[in-house]
């Protein structure tokens, strides 16, 4: 990746922050795509695939790609794998260290220390890079990097490793905000022919 504006200090971590922030405050919902790659620590083996995350505040997101489908209201979670048609029910509980999209596409996670590392172009337009390190030892999370537009404060791109050693890096297509996405995106029904394992 080529690194743009050499010359020009990088921004404090405050300032990406705050503009964060307030970005994130005047959001209601958002909706984006995303081209995900894994590369599997353990093993010289890459996947690849597309997806979509929708959000609204607080709790509600709908995660979806061709391996998995995860929904929750806030109340209710349903992650529905196609493979082997299988959904499995569980109450929704607050993941502080979750590796979730949604967590880190439009603020910094409150459970991370960040610092700012770099400034590198992402699609022609120049961008910081934030490493976030989890407060919490046992976080299955070991880093987190996120290219953040300047013009923006936009994520572009999150990349996270895990303890596994395995990097998942979220290239986010496209975003888009305030679109009132309606509540019933936020729930899901089971396709005929699937197993239904409720652990609530």
């Amino acid at each position: 990746v080529a690194t743009v504006a050499a010359g020009q200090p990088l921004p404090t971590v405050k300032g990406v922050t705050e503009r964060m922030q307030r970005r994130y405050d005047m959001v209601d919902d958002a909706s984006a795509q995303f081209a995900q790659t894994i590369k599997l620590g353990y093993a010289n083996v890459e996947q690849s695939f597309e997806g979509s995350v929708v959000f609204k505040k607080p709790t509600r997101y709908r995660l979806e790609s061709e391996h998995q489908t995860l929904v929750t209201d806030g109340v209710t979670v349903w992650a529905y794998a196609p493979a082997n048609r299988q959904v499995i029910v569980d109450s929704y509980k607050e993941q502080r260290n979750s590796v979730s999209p949604e967590n880190f596409l439009l603020s910094l996670p409150t459970s991370y220390y960040a610092t700012v590392v770099s400034r590198e172009a992402v699609d022609g337009n120049a961008a910081v890079v934030l490493k976030l390190l989890p407060k919490d030892d046992r976080s299955f999370v070991r880093s987190v990097r996120m290219w953040v537009l300047e013009s923006s404060a936009e994520v572009r791109r999150i990349q996270i490793i895990d303890q596994n050693e395995t990097e998942t890096t979220y290239a986010i297509t496209s975003i888009r905000l305030n679109t009132n996405v309606p509540d019933s995106a936020f729930t899901f029904s089971a396709p005929a022919g699937t197993e239904v394992v409720d652990l609530r």
